[in-house]
């Protein structure tokens, strides 16, 4: 493995607050843009404690999504606001960019208050909005809100955060839906601001619950790699992968592998993650085979410290993996060299 320096710190917190949910994302200019959730002090608790209900600096904390540029000598500029025709209140941004140049952003708000376990399909819901254009200065935004819950009978459900890849020229966006006390994947398609289809529910083994997902292309399949839903340890130490066109599954594999629960990023047969059965931390680039030929064997390429690593995205630059992950309440870069033999 080769590193450009060790893991950096490129975003600090505010105060006592947090900066989380990275999404990077290389727009059709060319330019590198990372996403990203400012997010005040919560009442009480941190954003990693865990109170039974939902993380403590979720929505509808008064959250918002900020981004930045990386320049061509790799420094990150000032944070700003994204425009003001999204909602005030915005978290956990999805990002991709579709055939026609368009970038998207999917988010969750939650001007009405309520956050992902108390949202109820004939009641307050969590919203579901989409912003897209040619630019992260020029997007205009859409609420979806009521066609995804009517196309999917959704009680709950949020874009899994993190970039996202493109497919037929549309943005693939995974979204967890919770209907009842049971959880499961949708995709939804996109091109242009429209919904042009929605998968057939992704549903993981019998007693398994499916939650954040990270879409890739590998061998011309579209592959979802899903956390196992559950906190406080309940979750850990598996992650499912399923494969098939996006719109509808072909097979599933429930991988063992030493994973905390967490977000994650797939980049064909690469997988970045918390390579921890106990924490969010232990960066990792592990090489996978693919799910569809069998057990599934992972070869670690790249380990980024035994320090925090939470919630990550990362996009490749050549035969390099710029990865951003959260730690100490903020985001930092680590920029990895990955065509090398495995790390022993």
């Amino acid at each position: 493995m080769t590193t450009r320096g060790e893991p950096r710190q490129i975003l600090a917190p505010i105060g006592s607050g947090e900066v989380r949910i990275p999404a990077i994302v290389t727009v059709a200019s060319g330019r590198a843009i990372l996403f990203y959730d400012e997010r005040p002090a919560p009442a009480s608790g941190n954003g990693s404690d865990f109170n039974g209900l939902t993380m403590a600096s979720d929505l509808p904390n008064p959250n918002k999504i900020r981004w930045m540029e990386c320049s061509a000598t790799g420094e990150w500029s000032t944070p700003r606001d994204l425009p003001t025709t999204l909602p005030a209140i915005t978290s956990d941004a999805c990002v991709g960019v579709d055939g026609d140049g368009f970038l998207h952003l999917a988010c969750a708000s939650s001007e009405g208050r309520v956050g992902y376990m108390d949202s109820r399909a004939d009641c307050d819901r969590l919203q579901a909005i989409l912003a897209w254009g040619p630019s992260p200065e020029d997007l205009r935004s859409t609420d979806l809100t009521d066609e995804l819950y009517r196309e999917t009978g959704a009680d709950a459900l949020f874009a899994t955060s993190g970039s996202t890849v493109s497919f037929d020229g549309a943005v693939l966006i995974p979204y967890v839906v919770r209907i009842g006390e049971e959880t499961h994947i949708r995709v939804v398609a996109l091109r242009a601001g429209r919904i042009e289809w929605i998968s057939d529910p992704l549903v993981g083994p019998e007693g398994v619950l499916l939650d954040e997902t990270t879409l890739t292309v590998w061998d011309g399949r579209v592959v979802a790699n899903c956390r196992l839903q559950g906190f406080e340890g309940r979750g850990a130490g598996g992650r499912y992968l399923a494969w098939g066109d996006g719109c509808s599954w072909a097979g599933g594999y429930l991988w063992e592998c030493e994973d905390p629960g967490c977000n994650a990023k797939a980049m064909g047969d690469l997988f970045v993650h918390p390579h921890s059965l106990s924490a969010r931390e232990r960066g990792s680039i592990l090489r996978l085979t693919p799910p569809w030929e069998g057990a599934v064997h992972a070869d670690c390429v790249a380990s980024l410290g035994f320090g925090g690593f939470g919630y990550s995205d990362a996009i490749l630059s050549g035969d390099e993996a710029v990865v951003v992950f959260e730690r100490d309440c903020g985001l930092w870069e680590a920029v990895v060299r990955v065509n090398e033999a495995p790390v022993s």
